[in-house]
């Protein structure tokens, strides 16, 4: 409706401007037409007055000319005339109800004046210049009213303003029609199409089905309705492939960390097998005491609850996790990793502990699973860090801090979950790709180069990041950002 109301403005005002330039051309040639009428009757009038003034001028001068004219005058109608005597000083004529008049009658073309009196009539006053025998030259006035003629154009200017009034309703009346039905009905129906699909409706059928341009733009609005559809749907299916694909290579990167801790699980169960072994022996003898024989089961049934949790935590690790997002305390998952990670530290001679306040509590919003496997790939590559033996010190705190550039979040409080090893350390160059996907300092067939990828990803899908300081043969430490969960914290 507001375009339409536009296009009717618009037009009305172009007909209001040209109908108005048209009306008033017309009132100006018809006026002009009245005053050239009367000119030209004036000068017939003359012409046929001619010989009895050039008559009465031989018989007494100009004196007699007036008298001529006077007398003629009586038997003419609607005319007012007398003679424009050149020999008066200054040749100025005094004209009624309008002062002095400037009449230069030497001048041989005829000239004409309209001059309205007080009471708004108007007479036109024409001068005919004669000259007479002895080339002595005059004028003779002609007054006549423009009763008539201004009449006319009144009423010609009443037709136009009518003329203007009835197009301009007609125009008004159609544009509003034609802009409501032609304009306003098909933009709502293509406005509301647009909104479909800003809301997410795809596949909607064109609008409009005539055959204009509103028509062509429905079709065209229909096709790209279609294409977003099926972009959408491309986008969908490649999305849950590459979120597949992440998935299995979390997996498998982190069945790959279950077959290294393996052999360190093999080598712990190998003690508490044997104690097993032995007390069941002993049992099975039949040298034992009653008493000793209950001793011997307790402790038979401990080392077996002991075996049961160790083997519990490596199926639960391997095991393959969803995407449930909860609140997760990062010291006691700290903990908890280290337990699981403590049988692959002791074969390789490292001392693993954490370092974290008790009383602190320190959390943030997470999937469990997969924030106990970028601390175990952590740990685990740390472990590998040290060939002869030495110490990991895992800290949790949190701080404020400033995110990088690249955490889009205004969030300033993170929890931080440090790896602290006193390993061989990387160079500045080596820092710089070490989280880039297959990149490894490790030799042939050691590791794919996809942990700290994979790490560095599930972080980054926590809203946190990951960064490292390292020295050659200085150690390295791993910093885990993540944001704190506020909401836990105030409970």
């Amino acid at each position: 409706m507001k375009l339409a109301a536009k296009l009717i403005l618009i037009f009305m005002v172009g007909v209001l401007g040209i109908v108005a330039l048209f009306s008033w051309q017309i009132v100006r040639q018809q006026r002009e037409w009245s005053q050239q009428s009367n000119a030209e009757s004036a000068v017939d009038l003359v012409n046929a007055l001619k010989p009895t003034i050039e008559q009465a001028y031989r018989d007494g001068g100009t004196v007699q000319i007036q008298q001529a004219i006077e007398v003629t005058k009586r038997t003419t109608s609607g005319s007012a005339m007398r003679w424009i005597d050149p020999e008066k000083p200054d040749a100025v004529q005094q004209i009624p109800d309008a002062g002095a008049v400037d009449t230069e009658t030497r001048s041989r073309s005829i000239s004409r004046i309209s001059i309205s009196d007080k009471d708004g009539e108007t007479k036109q006053f024409t001068y005919v210049p004669l000259t007479l025998p002895g080339d002595v030259t005059g004028a003779v006035e002609v007054a006549k009213p423009l009763l008539n003629s201004e009449a006319n154009i009144r009423r010609s200017f009443q037709a136009s303003a009518l003329l203007l009034i009835g197009v301009t309703l007609l125009s008004g009346f159609v544009i509003y029609w034609g802009g409501l039905k032609l304009i306003a009905s098909p933009l709502r129906k293509l406005i509301k199409q647009v909104e479909q699909i800003g809301e997410g409706e795809f596949g909607h059928p064109p609008a409009i089905t005539s055959n204009d341009e509103f028509g062509q733009l429905a079709f065209a609005i229909s096709q790209m309705s279609s294409r977003l559809q099926q972009q959408r749907e491309t986008i969908e299916a490649e999305t849950k492939t590459r979120l597949q694909t992440q998935q299995q290579l979390r997996h498998i990167d982190r069945l790959g960390t279950v077959g290294t801790l393996a052999a360190g699980v093999a080598h712990e169960l190998g003690t508490p097998l044997n104690v097993v072994s032995g007390r069941a022996g002993l049992i099975s003898s039949g040298q034992l005491s009653a008493a000793d024989v209950s001793s011997s089961a307790q402790t038979i049934q401990k080392e077996a609850e002991r075996m049961t949790a160790i083997i519990r935590q490596l199926l639960d690790f391997a095991r393959r996790t969803g995407t449930e997002h909860a609140s997760i305390n990062l010291i006691q998952l700290a903990r908890q990793t280290c337990e699981l990670m403590q049988p692959l530290a002791k074969k390789a001679h490292v001392n693993l502990t954490v370092n974290a306040d008790e009383n602190l509590s320190v959390t943030t919003v997470g999937d469990t699973g997969q924030l106990q496997q970028v601390i175990t790939n952590l740990i685990s590559n740390a472990i590998q860090s040290i060939p002869d033996g030495g110490k990991i010190m895992i800290k949790v705190h949190s701080e404020q801090i400033q995110p990088p550039a690249i955490i889009e979040s205004q969030h300033k409080h993170f929890a931080c979950l440090e790896v602290i090893d006193t390993g061989i350390g990387m160079t500045d160059t080596e820092t710089e790709h070490v989280f880039e996907p297959f990149y490894t300092t490790k030799d042939v067939g050691e590791g794919t180069g996809l942990g700290l990828s994979i790490a560095y990803g599930i972080v980054r899908e926590h809203g946190g990041w990951i960064d490292v300081a390292s020295e050659k043969n200085q150690g390295s430490t791993f910093r885990v950002w993540l944001p704190i969960d506020d909401q836990k914290d105030l409970q």
